[in-house]
């Protein structure tokens, strides 16, 4: 939606926002739980971005590339930049300098906007400090006019080498491309306003709706938790900084803000559902729907969860080039279902089931998913190869434009449809889209390496594999070996250095060769089952290896007690009377073996670490994301790490970063504060509700 008044003007995304504000002017559209803005508010500070924007160059079909802003403030400076009539997009935290260039390259950005002053870096366009205008405190004539007039629309977008559409665009996201440079998708205004109708329509959206902001501000997520919200009233709950709350704050955060929908995904979502069975804990009460996805959903895993009873579960599939979501599926599962649909399209989408030569297949046939409609990109911005690959045209007489996924389906008899994987071997890691051959290709540049596969990790589901063929005779001719922190580090340099964060695997093996099929390409299937059975042999030496050195510390734990009861004064020695504070005896932190304080700490830690990164030689002094892990992972070592030290305070996976080798966690375990464990733990208060 765009504010009122502006280059915008008298499109169908303007007179939504004029409606919405009209009707909802004094309710609340925006919180992070320190500052809560209406919806006149919102309208006044998007108003006063478009005026400083539209001031320094922008306007109708140019994009403006926010960066390091806090949710809530990119969501108003979105805002703005929409009623400026330009479109947003936005460089992540984290991003090399190289990668930040070729993006703002890739949608040929005229301004960088963001708080305070420019990011260090090369190859981007001029800064916008944008601080004042967010601030309120920005004069009143710098603003865009609120005269609800409709100045000249601009020029028609352009894909650049891809033809002239008509759909001015609203914003540009980016995906994976085969060579490492990213592809931009431009998503025009058209196609969002018919989004956020469609997507509140099918989910029943209210103004008493709460949805909680989660996605990276980079990720097409967002766009789902803002405009089908603010489309019907609602408010959009913005977390207060871009980190990722783990699953117990993400837990206060749900009941102590009211939210009433989030969306997760799918790891992400488990890694909660587990805290929730570890804790016995139910969804909190206002919570009415959960939407999942980006990757598969296990049937056991919803069934589990729809069996306890907790808020109702919406599994939602889409693509970025598909303006974000395109189907969904509420459920319930039935008991004989193989797999949880992707359910049936929105109004604003077309999905059907078709064979190689594009021609629609009978139901219950597998083919590949294509998408129509209004919800369509135009395609990929300077890059008219691509898009004339994946956007063609039906066979059938009058056939559309549509959008050829590469995803395989079938359409069920109660039309739904059921995702059955991938044509090709593209990866969906974390909710983004990757193309192994990117991560490939930078692997290969080292000249250690003669040939690397990149495959997604089994176990997790949430981080990558990489195998590798020496270019010297050096690895095992059969079998895998897990390759040195050393090589690791030198190995994984020039992806960090140009991909995201999330596209560098996490653990990397040496092998002789690499298993081929019939018809001599790498068998990826064949291969993947290897480095599960590698992982599960590590995993299982880690723990006897843990286990071995717990047993023998414990007996001479156990011996130097003995010693020190026998010399101990009379009354003292061996005391199991219950602690005056806690109700509990000794203190009440834990079960033996799991006291913060005791001498078996560091090997708890220890175990858990070489458990969750398949690593039995790991060393209490390894660095747990150097060493293969993330942040999924940092998640569910903290769950695991609660149930062994139930009584300390103020575990969260943020702990992990700032302690993130055994001994360092195990220290800040054994000086951590401890409560009772017959007092409830209550759940801490992320973020303040004013």
């Amino acid at each position: 939606m765009a504010a009122s008044g502006t280059a915008g003007g008298a499109d169908a995304l303007s007179r939504l926002w004029r409606e919405v504000r009209a009707a909802h002017g004094d309710r609340t559209a925006l919180t992070d739980g320190h500052r809560t803005l209406t919806y006149r508010q919102v309208d006044a500070a998007a108003r006063a971005v478009a005026g400083r924007l539209t001031a320094a160059g922008a306007g109708p079909g140019r994009y403006v590339m926010l960066h390091g802003l806090a949710p809530m403030d990119a969501v108003v400076a979105m805002l703005g930049t929409l009623a400026a009539g330009a479109a947003f997009a936005v460089l992540e935290e984290g991003l090399p300098d190289a990668a930040r260039a070729a993006r703002c390259a890739r949608v040929d950005a005229v301004l960088l906007a963001g708080r305070g002053l420019a990011p260090h870096g090369t190859g981007t366009p001029p800064w916008v400090d944008l601080g004042p205008q967010l601030d309120g405190t920005a004069p009143e004539s710098a603003s865009a006019p609120d005269d609800g007039g409709a100045p000249a629309a601009g020029p028609p977008s352009t894909v650049r080498g891809g033809g002239v559409v008509s759909d001015r665009p609203a914003y540009a996201m980016f995906t994976s491309g085969s060579t490492g440079e990213p592809k931009a998708v431009g998503i025009g205004r058209e196609a969002l306003h018919g989004f956020a109708l469609a997507a509140a329509a099918r989910l029943g959206l209210g103004p008493e709706d709460r949805w909680l902001q989660l996605a990276s501000l980079g990720f097409d997520v967002v766009v789902e938790e803002v405009f089908p919200v603010l489309a019907r009233g609602g408010t959009v709950v913005c977390r207060p900084g871009t980190g990722v709350p783990d699953p117990e704050e993400l837990h206060g955060m749900l009941g102590t803000l009211g939210v009433t929908t989030v969306e997760l995904s799918t790891q992400y979502w488990r890694e909660y559902a587990h805290w929730l069975d570890v804790r016995g804990e139910d969804t909190p009460a206002p919570l009415r729907r959960v939407l999942v996805g980006g990757e598969r959903m296990d049937p056991d895993d919803w069934r589990r969860w729809e069996r306890a009873g907790r808020a109702g579960l919406v599994h939602v599939y889409g693509l970025t080039e598909c303006t974000v979501t395109s189907t969904m599926y509420e459920g319930p599962l039935p008991d004989d279902a193989p797999e949880v649909p992707i359910g049936t399209p929105l109004a604003n989408a077309e999905v059907t089931v078709r064979d190689p030569a594009r021609r629609p297949v009978p139901p219950g046939t597998v083919g590949e998913i294509h998408i129509g409609g209004p919800s369509l990109a135009p395609g990929y911005l300077g890059d008219p190869e691509q898009t004339a690959r994946r956007f063609v045209t039906g066979p059938e007489p009058g056939g559309g434009r549509l959008y050829a996924t590469g995803d395989l389906g079938r359409i069920l008899p109660d039309g739904a449809v059921e995702f059955h994987g991938r044509a090709d071997d593209q990866l969906k890691i974390r909710g983004h889209r990757l193309e192994p051959a990117s991560v490939e290709r930078l692997l290969t540049a080292d000249p250690a390496v003669a040939q690397a596969v990149v495959l997604l990790d089994a176990r997790t589901r949430g981080s990558l594999l990489a195998c590798l063929v020496p270019a010297a005779p050096a690895a095992p001719a059969d079998g895998v070996l897990p390759v040195t922190a050393g090589q690791r580090a030198r190995l994984l340099a020039r992806v960090t250095a140009e991909l995201p964060g999330w596209a560098a695997p996490q653990q990397l093996f040496w092998t002789g060769a690499l298993p081929k099929n019939d018809h001599g390409k790498v068998d990826r299937r064949a291969l993947a089952a290897t480095l599960l059975t590698a992982q599960a042999t590590a995993t299982a030496q880690g723990t006897a290896a843990v286990q071995g050195t717990t047993t023998a510390q414990g007996t001479a734990t156990a011996q130097a007690l003995t010693a020190a009861q026998a010399t101990a004064p009379a009354g003292t020695a061996g005391t199991t009377d219950p602690d005056l504070t806690t109700g509990l005896p000794d203190g009440g932190v834990g079960d033996p073996g799991t006291d913060p304080g005791g001498p078996d700490t560091l090997d708890t830690v220890l175990r858990h670490f070489r458990a969750l990164l398949a690593d039995p030689g790991l060393e209490p002094d390894a660095d747990f994301f150097a060493s293969g892990g993330q942040s999924i992972l940092a998640m569910r070592l903290v769950t695991e790490l609660r149930a062994d030290f139930p009584g300390t305070v103020g575990l969260r996976a943020t702990t992990v970063f700032d302690h993130p080798t055994p001994r360092r966690l195990a220290e800040w375990l054994s000086s951590a504060p401890t409560r009772p464990r017959a007092v409830p733990a209550p759940f801490p208060p992320a973020v303040r509700k004013d």
